[in-house]
């Protein structure tokens, strides 16, 4: 009986699985970007908060700006696929460290998406797109003052 039970169980994960009802692998970039996102905002959301300002010369936070620039890109070719957007929005909470919650995650997105000096930014970003985006990133991290 139990072997029944536990086949039986193992058929409908089988049977779930092959028909996409547990199949995420197709958001699973979508989440990965999410998780990149989620990192990268932390790390520029604790410099900010340490320090009271963004500094976009320093080589973490160009590094993270880096990170959420392609974050921007990829999000803003996929706005209008809402479970792209699902997927993305749990792998940035999977990576916040509670910075990013269920509550907050769709304003953070709309701002994300909002943000559009983001795609100025690149590894040799000059002395003029550093101060337009510096702002626009202070802003972004301010939507998530608690």
């Amino acid at each position: 009986m139990k072997r029944i039970a536990i086949l039986a169980v193992c058929f409908a994960t089988l049977a779930m699985t092959s028909c996409g009802i547990l199949n995420t692998s197709g958001n699973s970039a979508a989440q990965a970007l999410g998780q990149t996102c989620g990192a990268a905002v932390l790390g520029l959301y604790q410099s900010y908060k340490s320090t009271g300002t963004l500094n976009l010369t320093n080589g973490n936070n160009l590094t993270h700006a880096l990170a959420l620039a392609t974050c921007y890109t990829q999000l803003s070719q996929n706005k209008s696929n809402s479970s792209y957007r699902k997927a993305f929005a749990n792998g940035l909470i999977l990576s916040s460290a509670g910075l990013i919650t269920n509550q907050n995650s769709a304003a953070f997105i709309n701002a994300l998406l909002g943000t559009s000096s983001l795609a100025t930014v690149n590894s040799s970003s000059s002395s003029v797109q550093v101060s337009k985006t510096t702002p626009a990133i202070t802003g972004l991290i301010k939507t998530l003052d608690k």
